[in-house]
C-alpha cells in the first residue's frame, strides 16, 4: 500500500474515531443553571424549564430523557440524568419570549444559563406558520415557492419547456404560479435539480439571514426589517436561516424562515406520466401596515417542540 493510501486510511480512521467519541455518553449527568431578564440581569423566578438529556439508544439511533422544573425564588434550576452526550435545554415565563440552548456534553456537569426577553405586543403582524398543522390542500395554499416540471407523456421524460415556477403572495399568504401575483419566486432551471436563484419584483426585494445569525430562533430575533439593502435576486448557499422581505408593492416588510430540508417531489399527473417539484417550505410573518416590526409575539410555546422541532427555528 502505498503511503497516500496509508495516509487517506489513517485520516479517515482518525475522523471516524473522533465522531465516535464526541457522541459517547457521559455518566451522572447534573445541569444547572439560571433563568433571568436579558435586560435587568435579575432572575425569574418561577419560570418554566424544559431539560433534554440526549443518550445513545443503540449504535444507530439517539434518544432524550426529559425533565420538566420549575426555577426557584433564585431562577435557578437542576436537573440529572444517568447518562446522556447532550443536554437541549428551554425555557419561558409569562410576559417574556421563550429561549432556548443546545450543548454538547464535554463533562458529565454542565451549566446553562438562559436570558429572556420581555414580551411585546404586536397585533397587526400576520403569521403563518408550518408549525401550525396547517396541511398542504388542493388549492396549495401553504408557504413555499416551488418549481413544477410536467413529463412528457407515456413516461418519454420531463418536459423543461414547460416548467412552471410557483412564488408566495405575502399579502394572500398563497402561491401563485403568475410571478406578477407574487413578492417571491424560484428561477426555472431547466434541469432536473434544486433550483437556487429566488427572484423578486423590481419594487421588492430580499436581504438573507443567515444562520450564524441566530443566537436561539429566528421567530422571536431580527424583529426589525431594514428599509435597505435589498436585493432583486439571490442565490441560495445553504447558510440561510431565511430572510426578510420586501413586498412588491415596495411599501411592506414580511419575513421567511425556511426549512432546512429541501422538496423533491415525484407524482403521478394522471396522464401516464409524472411530474416532479423542487423547492422549500418556509414559515412566514408578514406586517400589513406599512411598518418594519415583524415581532411574533405568540410565546406560549410547547418548550419541547420549541427544542426539537426545528421548523420553529
Amino acid at each position: 500500500m502505498c503511503d497516500f493510501m496509508k495516509t487517506t486510511l489513517l485520516n479517515i480512521l482518525l475522523i471516524a474515531l473522533i465522531t465516535l467519541a464526541s457522541c459517547q455518553d457521559r455518566k451522572n449527568i447534573v445541569v444547572t443553571g439560571q433563568v433571568i431578564d436579558e435586560t435587568t440581569g435579575k432572575s425569574i423566578p418561577n419560570a418554566e424549564v424544559v431539560v433534554l438529556c440526549w443518550y445513545n439508544h443503540n449504535i444507530d439511533d439517539a434518544s432524550f430523557n426529559k425533565q420538566t422544573l420549575t426555577t426557584d425564588n433564585e431562577g435557578k434550576y437542576q436537573a440529572n440524568f444517568e447518562k446522556g452526550h447532550q443536554v437541549d435545554v428551554a425555557s419561558k415565563s409569562t410576559g417574556y419570549q421563550p429561549n432556548r440552548s443546545y450543548n454538547e456534553l464535554k463533562d458529565n456537569k454542565i451549566e446553562v444559563n438562559l436570558k429572556l426577553t420581555k414580551k411585546k405586543e404586536n397585533p397587526d403582524l400576520v403569521t403563518l406558520l408550518n408549525t401550525d398543522n396547517v396541511m398542504l390542500d388542493l388549492n396549495e395554499n401553504f408557504p413555499f415557492i416551488r418549481v413544477r416540471i410536467p413529463g412528457i407523456k407515456n413516461g418519454k421524460g420531463l418536459d423543461f419547456k414547460n416548467a412552471m415556477t410557483f412564488g408566495f403572495d405575502f399579502k394572500s399568504l398563497t402561491t401563485n404560479s403568475d410571478t406578477t401575483q407574487t413578492d417571491l419566486w424560484f428561477r426555472i432551471v431547466n434541469k432536473e435539480e434544486q433550483p437556487t436563484k429566488i427572484a423578486t419584483s423590481v419594487n421588492g426585494g430580499l436581504i438573507p439571514i443567515l444562520d450564524s445569525e441566530i443566537k436561539s430562533s429566528l421567530l422571536y430575533e431580527k424583529t426589525i426589517a431594514p428599509t435597505t439593502g435589498y436585493v432583486t435576486t439571490y442565490k441560495l448557499t445553504g447558510s440561510e436561516a431565511g430572510f426578510f422581505v420586501r413586498c412588491r408593492d415596495g411599501k411592506t416588510y414580511g419575513k421567511i424562515i425556511l426549512e432546512k430540508s429541501a422538496i423533491d417531489i415525484s407524482s403521478p399527473d394522471g396522464q401516464g406520466s409524472y411530474y416532479k417539484e423542487f423547492g422549500k417550505n418556509f414559515s412566514c410573518l408578514y406586517q400589513p401596515n406599512g411598518t418594519t416590526d415583524l415581532t411574533y409575539s405568540q410565546t406560549d410555546v410547547d418548550l419541547e417542540d420549541f427544542l426539537v422541532d426545528f421548523r420553529m427555528r
